[in-house]
């Protein structure tokens, strides 16, 4: 589905529904997991969360690091499992994923590649903040420049712009090393254009909405905790946090006001085993 194919297709209601999962890290191997979670099956009951909690949904962002290992396993039962939720999803890398794998075996019916998509009197611009071998994201000047020529486009569309690294400090010393390293770049162009309404980042594994102000805009900054395990926020040290998996769900109305909350699972359903990493 390209630009344009969803326009006006939302599911009745009066804004565009959107769920964000991101931070899945599937292995080829059906029961792997990290730190005592498997990550298939806090994926799948996330899944089952959202047709709970959500009956009215759009579309699905999945915001990076879709798998743990790049496999071309991870990514086949990926696909079958969107195809099975029924809903188009629209899929962009992460630092642990392959990319030409993902874009050999990942798309589908409802597993979508695309850049850019309009829906409704939204746009939605997709990047790849991905370094390849690295940990941080950086954006390419490549990426930047069909960024400004995007936005330059429609300027009075309201707009999302997704990627995998935050483009904020996070206020964890650690974590703040691997985000998004271009920060500076990326906000000289959103200050151009007041049409960039959010940004919605993954990577960091926890919760966090701020207002972020530069001379001309102020743009909504969202990062999702992951489907699987957490980071403890405000840690200037790496720690994992005992909050369960979740999504987020993001409602964007016309006029480009946003409304947004973190929806997680059972305390206790999906426990990381602390005592494997030596905590």
């Amino acid at each position: 589905m390209g630009i344009g194919s969803m326009k006006g297709k939302m599911n009745g209601g009066s804004y565009l529904s959107i769920a964000q999962l991101t931070d899945i890290h599937l292995f080829g191997d059906i029961e792997g997991s990290l730190v005592g979670i498997q990550t298939e099956a806090s994926f799948q009951e996330v899944l089952r969360e959202i047709k709970r909690v959500v009956p009215q949904i759009d579309l699905l962002l999945l915001t990076g690091d879709l798998t743990q290992d790049g496999s071309v396993t991870s990514y086949s039962r990926l696909r079958r499992s969107l195809d099975r939720f029924g809903i188009h999803a629209y899929c962009l890398a992460g630092n642990h994923d392959d990319l030409p794998r993902m874009q050999a075996y990942l798309p589908s019916k409802y597993a979508h590649l695309d850049r850019s998509l309009d829906v409704g009197k939204w746009r939605i611009l997709m990047l790849s903040s991905v370094v390849v071998g690295a940990v941080h994201g950086c954006l390419a000047a490549s990426e930047l420049a069909w960024l400004e020529e995007t936005l330059k486009s429609q300027p009075d569309r309201p707009t999302l712009i997704a990627f995998h690294h935050p483009a904020v400090p996070l206020g964890s010393k650690w974590i703040d090393g691997i985000c998004l390293e271009n920060q500076d770049e990326f906000w000289e162009i959103c200050d151009r254009y007041p049409q960039v309404e959010v940004v919605l980042n993954g990577h960091a594994h926890q919760d966090f909405d701020q207002i972020y102000e530069t001379p001309h805009n102020s743009v909504r900054c969202l990062v999702t905790p992951s489907t699987c395990i957490q980071f403890e926020p405000h840690n200037q040290k790496f720690q994992i946090d005992n909050q369960p998996p979740g999504f987020r769900h993001l409602r964007l109305y016309p006029d480009g006001s946003i409304q947004t909350e973190v929806y997680r699972l059972k305390v206790g359903s999906f426990h990381p085993d602390l005592a494997a990493i030596g905590y």
